[in-house]
């Protein structure tokens, strides 16, 4: 089977490197806003899960979005298990070995994007300032299918 990728665009998404965690990597960055906010619950396995409380949710994950939506979601939300913090990505993101972009949630209400590729490296950048707007897709979603227009031609293969 031929592998068809040839490019990825991340959306307000973690990337860690090969051998890195997410606790780590948010080790080199400010404390997020949300750290308040996180509730913990043990698991039958001796593992924890995460929420948000509903209390903090508007503000720490989804800050964009207006209040009606924000409760829906904090009420809605599904917990995230502890090992996604602690267990180390096998490989590296798929954009550092094919042509990547990375779209962040919006500052002053634009959407920054950077580039990566195998032979321009990959750009990080902090989350501290960007980190209440996870949910970018439904607050600018036609800035996001902008970036993923360019992502896409910038992957196509050159008219003939």
């Amino acid at each position: 089977m031929a592998d068809n990728v040839v490019g990825l665009v991340y959306v307000a998404a973690f990337a860690p490197d090969a051998g890195e965690d997410l606790g780590a990597l948010q080790s080199n960055f400010p404390p997020p806003v949300a750290g308040p906010y996180i509730r913990s619950s043990p698991l039958p396995d001796g593992g924890a899960e995460f929420t948000i409380d509903p209390s903090g949710f508007h503000e720490a994950f989804c800050a964009d979005l207006p209040g009606v939506q924000a409760a829906f979601m904090a009420v809605s939300q599904r917990p995230l298990s502890g090992v996604a913090f602690s267990e180390k990505a096998q490989t590296r993101p798929g954009g550092r070995a094919r042509r990547g972009r990375y779209c962040q949630p919006p500052t002053a209400r634009s959407i920054q994007m950077f580039t990566a590729s195998p032979t321009t490296g990959w750009e990080r950048q902090s989350p501290s300032s960007k980190e209440r707007q996870h949910v970018v897709m439904l607050s600018r979603p036609a800035a996001v299918a902008d970036v993923v227009r360019q992502a896409v031609r910038s992957c196509a293969p050159a008219s003939t």
